[in-house]
């Protein structure tokens, strides 16, 4: 956007344009936002945000003296800059109970007195609500010493912070629950008991809810072999039931 503003300003006075191209040209230089805020994530907490904030004037000369506003029309920070170079801001954005107090401003004050602001960043729409997406469960059946354990690892691709996951059986009971760091799977293990069971993994944050295809876990006795794996994340899978294979889909470890 600077450059563009420069190469339009620079070409208008040296007559680089015809008498057409120069209306294009003042039309598009006029329908640049006089001061732009945008932001870059740089590191990601469960609650909070490592954030650079930049506040740009490119149309004018400098120095400019950028403040930063928040919420509540809150001063952050102030920095005069005296090159054509945006203003930068790292800041620390944490979760709050209200969406409003999450919005960031820049104001320009010129030389001249003239003073212009930038539209405002809603933050928290633009950090927090994302919705639950592309959960991935995968099932797995152990020998262990104390007996076979099925062993459930779940993660979204993508998801607002924090987010619950849970072990949910057919009849909607809540066996397990955790809510690992921000990024991490969540796992889950469990002893196998008498009779199958059907599960699935459930991954709920505070806009969306999704939940894995049931899958269906054999009783406590595991055939003689290889560990298996069932994956439960794109269709259902049929595991193994009386020492019968179904319609089953088994990877081998």
């Amino acid at each position: 956007m600077r450059f563009l503003s420069l190469l339009l300003s620079a070409m208008l006075a040296t007559g680089g344009f015809s008498t057409e191209e120069k209306k294009i040209a003042v039309h598009l230089l006029e329908d640049t936002p006089e001061v732009i805020i945008a932001y870059k994530v740089l590191e990601v907490f469960s609650k909070s945000r490592r954030v650079l904030l930049t506040c740009h004037s490119p149309q004018k000369p400098p120095p400019v003296t950028y403040s930063l506003w928040g919420g509540r029309d809150i001063e952050v920070a102030k920095k005069v800059v005296r090159t054509r170079a945006p203003a930068s801001f790292n800041i620390s954005i944490t979760l709050k109970s209200r969406p409003d107090l999450l919005t960031y401003s820049c104001q320009a004050a010129f030389p001249t007195g003239e003073r212009k602001a930038s539209s405002t960043l809603q933050m928290y729409w633009e950090l927090w609500a994302k919705p639950i997406s592309q959960l991935q469960a995968v099932f797995t059946l152990v020998d262990s010493s104390s007996g076979p354990r099925m062993e459930l690892s779940c993660k979204v691709s993508s998801g607002s912070p924090p987010i619950t996951y849970s072990l949910v059986g057919r009849d909607g009971h809540v066996h397990l629950q955790q809510r690992p760091a921000y990024g991490l799977p969540a796992n889950f293990s469990f002893p196998l008991s008498h009779v199958s069971n059907w599960f699935q993994c459930q991954a709920k944050n505070n806009i969306s809810i999704q939940a894995s295809p049931l899958t269906l876990v054999p009783p406590g006795q595991l055939p003689r072999g290889p560990i298996f794996v069932l994956v439960g994340s794109l269709a259902t899978i049929i595991a193994v039931t009386s020492g019968m294979l179904g319609q089953t889909m088994w990877t081998r470890l």
